[in-house]
This record gives structure tokens, sequence and C-alpha cells, in this order.
């Protein structure tokens, strides 16, 4: 932290102090340091040659499930990912078939490894990408393409396909840019997916192979983030809030390219973008969606809030060990379902103000019975806030920026 930054984060605790003096200063010492995306440092999750070999990915299966994933496999639409050594479920189905795995030793070399297979732990390659010379503090990306436990990707799951600039056109699906914002010593950044650069042909199988590419950028405790970036309650809270500017960038409709309707029928296309929020009580993780763009099969606008549980048994990531993920979207569903009212990206590229209090909506899905254990009265560590977009289809380019990030009650209005 530079000595601008520390005098800025004491300036915002002196003012709070003043004007609520009764508050207590140190739980509320919780906030996304690289508000306003002023160093605007980031990387990949995944540290510098994690996934190939030599370094393979720490498959870990040591939690309560069955099969050792945190959920059991029969339970979670992820199966159990890279398990090896188990019979088939009742219904028949491998315990690691699901959205994350397709084939078995995931499509690799079959020898046995401990629980796994070397095809699931060990890549091509291991594209990490990093800007602005990120250090202890950064901003975490994920870039995935599911089933990410498979060797048609040149990468380890969470680090599936290299990310480069906009401005590169390289052939990956994963665009990531930081930007400056005239005026104002913060920068924003910019997250696209391209299905244009993405090579939906694999050459160990031959053929062309379905995927879902998935981009996420966002602060995390302890992962470049020193702490969570906020307090949730279930009954809503400043604290939990946090407030960013954001809008498409660009777009052009997802669908197919000219011979690949074997992975991608036309009725089977769409997009997504948002956020995800992070939080953990009574032993278990969970992650909220907050959809606020989506189009053909990714609009769930007229779906009601859901529920499902993942499995992410990857101890280098910070999504281990998987969560219990609920799905909510702004506009018609949310303002219904939980009196919420959030705007939505447009087509027409508009910047919109938000602020998105994860606490109040962690609550209304505990009140709509989505929570599998309710929430704490008291508050509860928002861990994680990130930013995503995710599409189906072998054509088209959603991109979207977001700038201005931070806690409401660390906002500017409070300096």
């Amino acid at each position: 932290m530079t000595c601008a930054m520390r005098h800025r984060w004491l300036r915002r605790i002196l003012t709070i102090a003043v004007l609520f003096p009764a508050l207590d200063i140190t739980a509320m010492a919780q906030s996304i340091q690289d508000a306003d995306l002023v160093a605007a440092r980031a990387r990949s999750e995944l540290p510098p040659g994690v996934g190939v070999s030599g370094r393979w990915i720490s498959l870990t299966l040591n939690q309560a499930g069955p099969e050792g994933c945190l959920w059991p496999a029969q339970d979670a639409f992820s199966g159990c990912p890279g398990r090896a050594g188990l019979p088939n479920l009742p219904n028949g189905w491998p315990v690691w078939l699901g959205a994350l795995q397709s084939r078995d030793a995931c499509g690799g070399s079959s020898t046995r490894i401990g629980d796994s297979w070397i095809g699931c732990i060990a890549y091509d390659s291991s594209p990490y990408f990093a800007v602005n010379n990120p250090g202890a503090a950064y901003w975490a990306i994920v870039a995935n393409d599911d089933p990410g436990f498979d060797q048609c990707n040149e990468g380890p799951p969470g680090l599936s396909h290299p990310i480069a600039s906009a401005t590169a056109q390289a052939p990956t699906p994963f665009k990531f840019d930081v930007l400056p914002t005239p005026g104002t010593r913060g920068k924003r950044m910019r997250v696209a997916l391209s299905a244009d650069d993405k090579n939906y042909f694999c050459g160990r199988t031959a053929k062309y192979e379905y995927s879902i590419p998935f981009l996420s950028v966002g602060a995390q405790d302890a992962r470049g983030n020193p702490g969570p970036v906020g307090t949730i309650s279930k009954h809503g809270s400043p604290r939990g809030t946090i407030v960013f500017d954001a809008g498409l960038s660009s777009y052009r409709a997802f669908g197919c390219k000219a011979g690949t309707q074997s992975v991608c029928p036309a009725s089977g296309v769409g997009v997504h973008a948002g956020l995800y929020a992070m939080a953990h009580w009574g032993g278990t993780p969970h992650i909220l969606f907050v959809d606020l763009y989506g189009e053909g099969v990714q609009d769930y606008s007229m779906d009601v809030p859901g529920e499902s549980k993942w499995n992410w048994p990857i101890e280098d990531s910070f999504l281990y060990p998987g969560a219990e993920v609920l799905s909510f979207v702004a506009g018609r569903q949310l303002t219904t379902s939980c009196g919420i009212d959030l705007p939505r990206y447009t087509t027409d590229l508009a910047k919109r103000h938000y602020q998105i209090d994860f606490g109040a909506i962690f609550g209304c899905a505990e009140r709509l019975g989505l929570l599998s254990q309710p929430m704490p009265d008291g508050d509860v560590a928002l861990d994680g806030v990130h930013w995503y977009v995710e599409g189906v289809g072998t054509s088209g380019e959603l991109g979207f920026e977001f700038s201005h990030p931070e806690t409401t009650i660390f906002d500017a209005s409070f300096e």
C-alpha cells in the first residue's frame, strides 16, 4: 500500500469515527483495498506454473461428502470432478460426471495419482496472466471453460485458456484490459468474452466440442485483498453494500459459426453477465450470483431465484471446495421476489451506477427457503465480490466495463 493510499484509508476511518462515534470501527474496517481502481493490478488467480507437469493442481478430496467433495456427487450439478476409484452412482453415472468433467480421466492420461488421474491434474500449459506488476495486492481473475476438467483446454480449471488484451486480437476467448478514466486517478476494467476468438475444434478428439467459457475479475480476501471486502447482514447494511459504475462496452449477439452445428444448436445460444459475492457461515461457503444482463438460453429473468450445489476440489483456488450457489436476476425477478430494484446492462452501452446490498439479497434467499443453513443474526464477512461474463455459442462477443468499486460505508461521500 502506498503512502497516499494509507493516508486515504486513515482519513476514511477518522471521518467515520467523527460522524458515527458509537460505531465499532474495528468491526467496520473491511473494504476493497484498491477502491476506485487506482493501482488496478490484476492477475490470474492461480500462481505461475500451476497446472503443468511438476506443479500439478492440488486436487484435494477430503471434504465431508461421500466422494470427498463438499457435496455428494448425486446432489451437485458439477458431480465430484476428478474423483477416481469409486463405483458409479445409483443412477449409473460416474461420480465425476457433471458440468465440470465429461470424460473419463478428463480425456488425458488414465494413470492414477491418489484419488484422481494425471489427466485431471496436469495440463499442457499454465497460461498465467498479470497486468501492472501485481505483488501481494491484486484483483483476481478466473478464466474457466467448462468442462474445465478436460484436456481439450490448454490450461487447468480456472485458467483454461490464455487471457489477452481486447486490442491484441489474440486467438483466445478471454479479453481483459485496464483503461484510464479521464479526469480521475481511478481506472476502469474491461472484461470481454469473445466466442469468435475461441477454437471449438479439439485436436485431441478430432471434433468440435461443446463448452461454456466464463471470465471474472474481483477482490477476494487473502487472494489479493487483505481481508473481507465488507460485512453483510441479512437485514441489510451499507457495510455489505458494494457501489460501482458499469455497463456493456461491446456486444455482438451470440450464435453459431458455420460448421459448428454439432455443438451449437441455434436454440441453445446465449450469454449473461453480472457479479457474484462470496460469504460463508456454519462451515458452508455460499456464492450469490446477480445477473445484470442475459439473453438467449442464459436469460433467466423469467425464472424464479434458484439454489444449486457445486463442487470445486482445487485447493489452489479461492473457490475451493465449492459452494451453495444462489442465483438472482436484476429487474423483474429481483424486484418481485425481494423488493430490490437494480438496473440492468443494456446493449446501447450506457453506463449506470449500482448499489448492491448483498446481505439484503442473502436475507431474501433465506426468506425464500433457498438456504440450506439460515444466516446468523449477526454480521457475516463478505469474503469477495467479482464481476463476470459467461456465454454459450461459437460466435459473438459480450464485454463490459466497471469503475469506482467500493464498499458504501467507505464511499467518496464519507471523505
